[in-house]
C-alpha cells in the first residue's frame, strides 16, 4: 500500500504489529471489511482458517468484501474473479479457454490468526506475538468485549488507560475518590516489548499492574490491595486501539472475571461503556490530536507521569512520526 500523505509517516512502523480486526464470532460465512493503518482489509474463513487480503480487486477496483467463498475462494461480486488465500487471482470467468490467468493477477495477503475471541491481522511479518492475556484462556474466567470507534489517535487511546491519575476526575467514585488524589510513585521497567509498572490505588483497594505490549495493546490485572471477603477476585482488563487512521481508532475493550459470575454480561458491558465514554469525551478533545513525541511539547510530573513518559520514547524508539 502506499505510504505517502497525511497519515503515512506513521504507518510503516506500525505495520509489522498484531491488531484485531473483529470478534470471531463475526466472522463467519462471508467475508467482512475493516480497515488499518488506512489499509482496507477483507477478512474471511477458507480451510478452517481465518484469511486476509487487501480489499481491493485488481481487474476493476471493487472492494473483495462484496464478494462471497467458494470453497476456499474469495469471489468478487463484480466480474466473479476468484483469489486464493495467498492472494493469487486463480480463476477468471471471461478468460476464453487455453488463456491463462495474468502472473501480475493477484492482491496482497496479510498474516492473520485467532486468540481471546478476536480475529488478529499484521500487515507485515510481525515483529512480535499477539500479546498476552493470560485470564482470557483460564476456565475459571468469563470473558466479554466491548468495542467503540473513536475520532482520536490510538496512541492517546492507549496512554489515557495507562493514566491512571484522571481517575478521581473523570471516573470519581468509579475508579476514583477525589479527596484522595495523590497515588504513590511508580517504577515503570521496559523489557523489550513490554512496559511495566504497579500502582498500589488505597482510594479502591485495589493493585493494578499494567503491562503494555507495543505499540497500541495494555493488560492490566486488578486485584484486592488488602485481605478481606473477595481477595481471591481478579479482574483482568485487555486494551487494543487499531489505527483507522492518524486520527480515527476502533477500541477494543475486553474484561475477564472470576467473580460475579452469576450476573448478566450485559451488566459488565454497560459499566465498560459507561467508563470508555467518560474518556472518549476527554481523550477526543485533546489538543495536539496526535500523541506529542517530542517530551519538550508537554508538562510531564515526576511519579504520575513516568510511565507515559517512558511510552513517549518507546513509540519513538520505533521510529513513530507524524
Amino acid at each position: 500500500m502506499s505510504t505517502q500523505g497525511e497519515d503515512g509517516r506513521m504507518y510503516e512502523p506500525l505495520k509489522p504489529y498484531w491488531y484485531p480486526l473483529a470478534l470471531s464470532s463475526d466472522v463467519v460465512d462471508k467475508p467482512i471489511a475493516a480497515t488499518l493503518l488506512g489499509e482496507r482489509v477483507a477478512i474471511y474463513r477458507a480451510g478452517g482458517k481465518v484469511r486476509a487480503l487487501r480489499d481491493l480487486c485488481v481487474h476493476r477496483g471493487t472492494p473483495l468484501s462484496l464478494g462471497w467463498i467458494d470453497g476456499e475462494t474469495l469471489v468478487c461480486a463484480y466480474h466473479g474473479w476468484g483469489y486464493a488465500p495467498d492472494g493469487a487471482c486463480t480463476r477468471i470467468p471471461s478468460l476464453p479457454p487455453g488463456r491463462s490467468v495474468p502472473p501480475k493477477a493477484r492482491v496482497d495477503a496479510f498474516h492473520a490468526d485467532e486468540r481471546y475471541g478476536l480475529v488478529w491481522v499484521a500487515l507485515e511479518q510481525p515483529r512480535e506475538p499477539i500479546p498476552e492475556w493470560p485470564e482470557a484462556e483460564r476456565p475459571d474466567f468469563r470473558t466479554i468485549w466491548t468495542q467503540y470507534r473513536w475520532k482520536a489517535n490510538a496512541a492517546r487511546a492507549i496512554e489515557n488507560v495507562m493514566d491512571y491519575a484522571h481517575f478521581p476526575w473523570v471516573h470519581p467514585g468509579v475508579l476514583g475518590d477525589r479527596s484522595k488524589p495523590i497515588y504513590p510513585d511508580v517504577d515503570v521497567h521496559t523489557d523489550g516489548n513490554l512496559i511495566k509498572y504497579v500502582v498500589d490505588d488505597e482510594a479502591t483497594n485495589a493493585i493494578r499492574t499494567y503491562t503494555v505490549s507495543l505499540p497500541l495493546t495494555l493488560y492490566m490485572h486488578v486485584a484486592r490491595r488488602t485481605p478481606g471477603v473477595g481477595q481471591e477476585n481478579v479482574t483482568s482488563l485487555f486494551f487494543m486501539a487499531r489505527p483507522i487512521a492518524e486520527r480515527e481508532t476502533h477500541f477494543y475493550f475486553g474484561l475477564s472475571r472470576n467473580f460475579g459470575l452469576d450476573q448478566p454480561d450485559q451488566v459488565w458491558a454497560d459499566r465498560n461503556t459507561a467508563v470508555t465514554e467518560q474518556d472518549r469525551v476527554i481523550v477526543e478533545a485533546q489538543r495536539p490530536e496526535l500523541l506529542p513525541l517530542d517530551l519538550s511539547d508537554e508538562l510531564h510530573l515526576r511519579g504520575t507521569d513516568a510511565a507515559a513518559v517512558e511510552y513517549r520514547r518507546a513509540l519513538k524508539r520505533l521510529g513513530v512520526q507524524w
